[in-house]
Formats: structure tokens, sequence, C-alpha cells
């Protein structure tokens, strides 16, 4: 717990003021740049491939649709990576640009590397991504890769989605970012994402609840924030650089629910096992399957009118 208590310390340090969370996210890209540029990292294609089929199952996603990915990171992966296999206009949306042109081709090339061994889909559409992919490693900026791949980018430091208009937006997809967004923040992003879909519209998020302190201090049981109260964590463990809400799958569930959305599909991807752990009371009424959970996957459907 030494290593988790002190990574713990470092990141509300790094959150005292905006001075020194600026100083952290330029550490952090500088860092992380150089890794991201040398390779891609590992589950990433995967993932991706894995988001993409659960969507396609359900006849979420077609040509000419205009889709929405929330907290599009570095290399703006899932929209890349989906848009390579569908003809569909993107809106990448974050809450700050830390966009990594190196790191996005490094992960292009890995991309289209891959391409023989993904999930199994229409041979053309296949073909269309290996050349389609060719063509964004030809590019040498971001504007060229948006403009040959129909993409807008948008930045809101506070994550609203004003800019956005009603009934705008066929899909709206994340991968590893809801975890992130501030509980207080969750219900007004629930209710953006209803206004800006169409009709029949779908939300197709994965979330990763395991405790995310955990990627420095690898000892840690991957849900080790569940042994704390509310009050406990705010103080000694919660930070604003790399925050995490502790909401759990069922809550996610909830809030879609409760905003109108009918959940078509709720799967849960890695778990852990959380018996020997001490659960603090604020958890008391979650089930340990729920608990348990280290990855999970939702699709959201709004209703049509």
């Amino acid at each position: 717990m030494l290593t988790y208590r002190l990574t713990a310390a470092a990141l509300k340090a790094f959150s005292l003021n905006s001075a020194t969370k600026h100083a952290y996210r330029q550490l952090g890209n500088a860092i992380g740049g150089r890794g991201r540029a040398a390779g891609i990292k590992p589950g990433y294609i995967e993932r991706a491939d894995a988001n993409l089929a659960l969507i396609e199952r359900h006849g979420a996603i077609a040509d000419g649709m205009t889709v929405l990915e929330l907290g599009t990171g570095w290399v703006h992966w899932e929209a890349l990576f989906t848009r390579l296999f569908y003809d569909v206009e993107f809106v990448l949306f974050d809450v700050w640009d830390n966009r990594q042109f190196a790191a996005f081709r490094t992960y292009v090339n890995a991309l289209t590397e891959a391409l023989p061994r993904l999930a199994p889909r229409d041979p053309a559409r296949i073909e269309r991504a290996g050349r389609l992919a060719r063509q964004v490693l030809a590019c040498t900026s971001f504007e060229e890769v948006y403009d040959l791949l129909s993409m807008r980018y948008h930045v809101d430091e506070e994550g609203l989605l004003d800019a956005i208009a009603d009934r705008s937006i066929d899909l709206a997809i994340s991968s590893d970012v809801m975890e992130h967004v501030p509980a207080h923040a969750l219900p007004t992003l629930a209710a953006s994402l209803s206004r800006v879909l169409r009709s029949g519209g779908h939300v197709a998020q994965q979330i990763v609840p395991a405790d995310h302190l955990c990627i420095y201090a690898r000892s840690a049981h991957p849900k080790t924030y569940l042994q704390f109260e509310d009050a406990q964590w705010s103080r000694w463990f919660e930070n604003s650089v790399q925050y995490q809400n502790r909401w759990q799958q069922s809550d996610f569930r909830a809030l879609f629910a409760e905003y109108g959305f009918e959940i078509v599909a709720d799967e849960v991807v890695a778990t852990t096992d959380t018996a020997r752990l001490r659960i603090a009371s604020r958890w008391k009424d979650y089930e340990k399957s729920d608990l348990d959970a280290t990855v999970t996957r939702l699709l959201a459907r709004k209703p049509k009118d």
C-alpha cells in the first residue's frame, strides 16, 4: 500500500492549482508521447475491434451516420478504427488538446498491419480500410487527416456538449473515459447525449471501473478503492489530474435509464475477486459481481419518436 499512497499523494500535489496541472500535462505528454510514438499500447487494437463488433452486432452503425467520440485523446483511436471501416462523419470531442501526431502515425501503422487478423467483416470493408489507412499515412498533419476522413475536432474545458446541435448525432462512443468524468457532471453529460442524439441513436461505452492508482501500484488489489468511504477517498486519494469517479456498472446503467435510454447490451469484459477486500459501507448495497467488474461495455439506445 505504500506505493499506492505515495502515488495518490503525488497526483494530489499535481492537482493543487492550474500551474501544477499544466506541468503534469506537459510532463505526461512528453514522456507518454515518446512511448506512444515508439509503439502501440498492448491490447489497443483488440479493444477497438471488440468495441466496434458490439456496435455492429446491434446494428448501431451504418455508412452516412454522424458519430461523436468522447475523450478522443492523443490519437483519436476509437474514431480512427471505426472510420476506416465505415463512411461516417466524426465529431472528435475532448476537454483539452493532447493530440500527438507522431503517435497517431504509429497507431495507424500498427492497425494497417493488423487488419487481416481482426474480427470477421465484409472483405470489401477490410480492403477499403487498408486503402484508407494508407491515405491517412500520407497526411502530414491532423488537419489533413480531418479533411480526408470528414472529422471535426472540438475542445471544451468544461466537458460541455453545448456546441453540438440537437439531434445531430447517430452514435456516441468512448473507451476508458466515463470513469474519469466528475461524478457531479455525469447527469449533465447523460442529458446532453440525449439532446444531441437523433431518435433511435446509440451510446456505446467501454468503461474501466478498476482502481487506476493500481497502474502505478501494481501489487495493490485492482479494486483497492472499495475499501474507502467517500470522505476518506476525497481527503487522501482523489485528485483532478487522474480523477476517477468510482462508479460501478450498475450506476452507469441506472444513469442512462434515468435519462430515458434503453439498455441494449451490458457486458462485463474483465473481473477480479473482491471477496477478501474489506468493503466500505458506501458499497454495501452493491452486488459482488458489480464490484468485481474491472472492464465493462454498455450500449444504450435513445427511443425512437
